[in-house]
């Protein structure tokens, strides 16, 4: 785990954002804000990769936000279909080396006052956002047993999990 203890009882989070079909127009690339817990953490062209670390709290709001889309960066034909778009897609979320896989779907995308449940398709103007706990394990144990009602003993597993993932990040480091 990466996790480090702050003086305000904040951790440290490494957080992995990657995308996948990053769509550009003739004139303009996709651009993104992420921001966490209402902080700006960072705004750029959207990449196959990002990362930064956070000094994250118990509970956390990530929003990934597409503000750089107009009517004018969708391009039709003459028949309505579109033959150019300014999109793109978020593949994974990893943090503290935790890939959130299917939990990733615990989200929403905002749009114009819809919500669109469980979306990683960034095509209109609008924002992602996804609530998670840490340590980061911990939730994706507990959200994992809520969805499939499937492992009452998520709490002890994850003081072993929590002992493995400590022992292969020293091993990691040599």
């Amino acid at each position: 785990m990466v996790l480090q203890d702050t003086q305000e009882g904040n951790t440290i989070m490494d957080l992995n954002l990657y995308f996948k079909n990053i769509n550009s127009t003739k004139n303009k690339d996709p651009f993104c804000k992420i921001i966490l817990n209402n902080n700006e953490v960072w705004k750029g062209k959207v990449q196959e990769h990002i990362s930064f670390k956070y000094e994250a709290e118990k509970s956390n709001i990530l929003q990934i936000h597409f503000d750089n889309k107009t009517n004018r960066d969708t391009v039709v034909d003459l028949e309505n279909k579109i033959i150019e778009d300014l999109n793109f897609e978020l593949e994974k979320i990893v943090i503290d080396d935790v890939d959130l896989k299917h939990l990733i779907w615990q989200s929403k995308y905002i749009a114009d006052n819809n919500v669109i449940e469980s979306c990683l398709f960034f095509g209109p103007k609008g924002y992602f956002e996804i609530k998670f706990d840490l340590p980061i394990l911990k939730w994706w144990l507990k959200v994992n047993h809520l969805k499939n009602n499937n492992d009452p003993t998520w709490e002890t597993d994850y003081k072993y999990y929590e002992e493995v993932c400590q022992g292969l990040n020293k091993i990691q480091q040599r």
